[in-house]
């Protein structure tokens, strides 16, 4: 303990500047991130849902988005702010920020829906702890973006997995074949493509983003089943464990696959613009709409609708060829 008064003097006085500082900060309300990491904990343990009045809670795989946005983005740029003093033309500066640096269109927008859903949560009348949303106003870049609505034909997929690397190809194969997201393809293990010694027909979707998608069985194409033959010969025949081999995460696959695509002259394709290809493949191949929505794991006939009718029909020149094979089928005598 010191004994030199003035020090003491001194010392108090700044305790008592500090305990004023932060009596006058608590009486102009909470800082963003302490609203914002209110909301996310009640995401996280499923007090807050999905859509207002509902009990659907976040995936995981929504609640990581969400958590890369709020740490990475949000927190640090207006953490430590008052949440009720960022006005919405501070908010809209930002946006106008990161779109001068070149983010994407949705990625801006990922992360103010972020933001909007904390302030909307925050403004409740049981709350309060706000007093208006500023992101209502907030307006996003033009939507000049290009939609992902590429799709490779049957030849093309397979000239496009034939020249990638062994086990940089089952991602792909996975989703141009089973029509699995990303996420569902880092998750996917063994037990869920095998059927004894040999690979399955279907495959199980044990988790998924959504409920509609959760438990789904998709059915595996003729090339998908080769792939994954081959990965479970190369790994040891596994009974169990993460069937990939390489991460699709990192976005590192993502630019060996370039490279080797550029390399052997051939259109990039990503693993989303994949998932698209196998329900252009369900929707060429004759599966109704309500198949496809079951194995792409939508939630609702109307999503499938709008989202098939805007992709082509690979291997088909003629809008009777359909026809033409049903009939053929159906007239072929029973064997």
């Amino acid at each position: 303990m010191t004994k030199d008064r003035g020090e003491v003097l001194s010392w108090l006085s700044l305790t008592s500047k500090g305990v004023d500082l932060l009596e006058e900060q608590a009486a102009r309300g909470p800082t963003f991130e302490e609203i914002g990491a209110q909301w996310l904990a009640g995401a996280e343990a499923g007090r807050i849902s999905r859509r207002r009045g509902r009990s659907q809670a976040y995936s995981e795989t929504t609640l990581d988005g969400y958590r890369r946005s709020f740490w990475n983005h949000l927190v640090p740029e207006f953490g430590g702010q008052v949440a009720d003093e960022i006005d919405e033309v501070r908010w809209q500066v930002w946006v106008d920020e990161l779109a001068a640096s070149g983010l994407s269109r949705s990625r801006i927008a990922s992360h103010v829906a972020v933001a909007s859903a904390i302030y909307s949560w925050a403004l409740a009348p049981s709350r309060r702890f706000v007093t208006r949303n500023p992101l209502r106003l907030v307006e996003l870049p033009p939507n000049d973006e290009r939609p992902r609505l590429r799709v490779a034909f049957a030849d093309e997929a397979a000239q496009l997995l034939a020249a990638l690397d062994p086990e940089d190809r089952i991602p792909y194969a996975i989703a141009m074949y089973a029509g699995l997201r990303r996420s569902e393809i880092v998750r996917l293990e063994w037990p869920e493509v095998l059927d004894g010694e040999a690979i399955a027909s279907r495959v199980l979707v044990a988790k998924s983003k959504s409920e509609a998608g959760t438990g789904r069985r998709p059915p595996i194409a003729a090339p998908l089943r080769v792939v994954l033959q081959e990965a479970w010969l190369r790994q040891g025949r596994p009974r169990a464990g993460r069937l990939l081999e390489r991460s699709v995460m990192s976005g590192k696959v993502g630019r060996r696959a370039t490279a080797a695509w550029d390399a052997a002259g051939l259109n990039r394709i990503t693993l989303h613009e994949c998932r698209h290809t196998y329900a252009s493949l369900l929707m060429a191949a004759g599966y109704t709409v309500k198949e496809v929505m079951e194995y792409m794991g939508h939630a609702d006939l109307q999503m499938v609708t709008r989202y098939v009718k805007l992709l082509p029909q690979p291997g088909e020149d003629d809008a009777a060829d359909r026809l033409n094979a049903y009939l053929a089928r159906a007239s072929a005598p029973v064997q």
